[in-house]
């Protein structure tokens, strides 16, 4: 069956876009056989009116694909401009058809655009899903995932959910069989169990059902490529989290950013380190312990990244999940809104997936429920830690988490700080006098000398080495410097 794919976008402003929708096609096998594209600019000159010409096509067409600039168009008699009088005529006559439309530029220029056109993307962010782009590899992307998910809906292209579709390129001589023994132990240790009898093989075949057995011999789903695979990324080269510290609060300037691939728990772990890095960790002496208290909590964080890998369209290719760490907010985004029947402000307690055997594998090591439950996790999480609750939000066709920090007052972080964070400094041998140095060096900043240290506190030279070399001994401390000007400063 093939479909007829109707181009609409201002000719003069939008050309090369226009042209770019056609590119991705022609330079796809598939989507060559499957897509009838109508360009105006390939129409020979016919007697016919031009408005004539691409209003019947626009009518005919089973996909409307609109791309937005800055610019809203000449006007005609009927004060529309051709892509809005498209665009109408296209709801008019296909009702249920495909509409893709693709907004150029951040959500913050949408105010530099005519004000008709204005009127105009307000009208599709109310009853479609758009999507943003911002160069032509950008719209080339987004058009190739939302004719893919086109085509897997309307089964043109692969049946089943993608976590369940053998990955045909693959055997399974691309599985590591390491990472199925880490996953065991790891599975063991969560649940309290013993690692089960067996092989990796017999485990991914007969437990999991990863692996399937046919004629050919073993063949490998995706959900079995993205969890043990050696290099899943070499085969689904979207299988990628995109993670960046920001200086400030928005995406001007880049302080640290790495591109995560290989397995999934081997990427957790990886956005992990890279978080421990990218965010802030206080110290406060309270009592005689030493508070280490996060910026955020992390299993909150976790819990949201382990979402965005469940719950992301895997069918948009091009588009990856994507953290950003600014000075007062973190966010984790992925590719895939939410599934129809599912609000927003509804979402806690409810489940409901695109991938439910990568679900099902998390289960198997309780880093996700069974009933939606990750919601009221991260909230309850923030909450304990002192700050306020999440927010989740669609953006376009991306979802959102955004977890809000501190800022400056990350020492009143103490209502719930685990037993791991503390350390009781009595049990390190420390005395009364060498905790109270330690409590001004880490919650008042303060340094000292040898000098200083025998006048803060009343004694010899030779006692107030031995307390520094035995706070230097239990790492609390360290020195700085090696000459008459070395001081002594708490050691985070």
């Amino acid at each position: 069956m093939q479909f007829k794919l109707f181009v609409s976008a201002n000719q003069k402003e939008l050309r090369e876009e226009r042209f770019a929708i056609k590119e991705v096609i022609n330079d796809n096998a598939t989507l060559r056989q499957v897509f009838d594209v109508f360009l105006f600019e390939d129409q020979t000159a016919k007697r016919k009116s031009p408005s004539a010409t691409y209003l019947k096509h626009v009518s005919n067409s089973d996909i409307y694909v609109g791309i937005l600039g800055k610019n809203y168009g000449d006007k005609g008699p009927d004060g529309l401009s051709a892509t809005e009088r498209e665009f109408r005529r296209f709801l008019k006559a296909n009702p249920d058809g495909e509409v893709i439309v693709l907004l150029q530029g951040e959500s913050f220029d949408d105010d530099k655009r005519d004000k008709d056109l204005q009127e105009l993307v307000r009208t599709v962010k109310a009853n479609h899903i758009y999507k943003r782009f911002r160069n032509i590899d950008e719209l080339k992307t987004q058009v190739l995932n939302s004719l893919i998910s086109f085509l897997d809906e309307k089964g043109g292209v692969a049946k089943g959910p993608f976590d369940s579709r053998i990955c045909p390129e693959i055997g399974y001589d691309a599985i590591d069989e390491q990472a199925v023994k880490d996953f065991l132990q790891n599975r063991a240790i969560k649940r309290k169990s013993k690692v089960p009898d067996g092989t990796a093989k017999d485990f991914l075949t007969n437990v999991l059902k990863v692996v399937k057995k046919d004629k050919a011999g073993l063949q490998v789903t995706n959900a079995g490529l993205l969890f043990f695979g050696k290099e899943p990324s070499e085969i689904i080269t979207h299988h990628e989290i995109r993670i960046a510290r920001y200086k400030g609060t928005d995406r001007v300037l880049t302080i640290d950013s790495q591109e995560i691939k290989g397995p999934i728990y081997k990427m957790l772990d990886e956005v992990q380190i890279f978080l421990r890095r990218a965010t802030n960790l206080a110290s406060k002496i309270v009592e005689f312990e030493r508070i280490d208290i996060p910026e955020y909590p992390y299993e909150a964080i976790r819990e949201a990244v382990i979402n965005a890998i469940a719950h992301r369209d895997y069918n948009r290719r091009g588009t990856p999940i994507m953290v950003a760490v600014f000075d007062d907010r973190v966010e984790v985004k992925n590719p895939g809104g939410l599934l129809p029947g599912l609000k927003i402000k509804s979402l806690e307690g409810k489940h409901s997936t695109r991938n439910e055997m990568i679900c099902r594998i998390f289960h198997e090591t309780m880093d996700m429920e069974r009933f939606g439950t990750g919601i009221g996790k991260m909230k309850n999480l923030m909450k304990a830690h002192g700050l306020k609750e999440p927010t989740f939000a669609e953006e376009g066709d991306f979802f959102a988490v955004t977890f809000y920090g501190p800022g400056d007052k990350i020492l009143d972080l103490v209502p719930s700080i685990p037993k791991e964070r503390t350390m009781n400094l009595q049990k390190l041998g420390l005395n009364e006098r060498q905790i109270e140095a330690l409590r001004l060096m880490v919650n008042e900043k303060k340094t000292f000398d040898v000098g200083i240290y025998c006048r803060e506190f009343k004694v010899n030279e030779k006692t107030a080495r031995r307390d520094f070399k035995k706070m230097i001994s239990v790492s609390v401390v360290e020195k700085i410097g090696s000459t008459k000007g070395s001081f002594f400063k708490a050691k985070i």
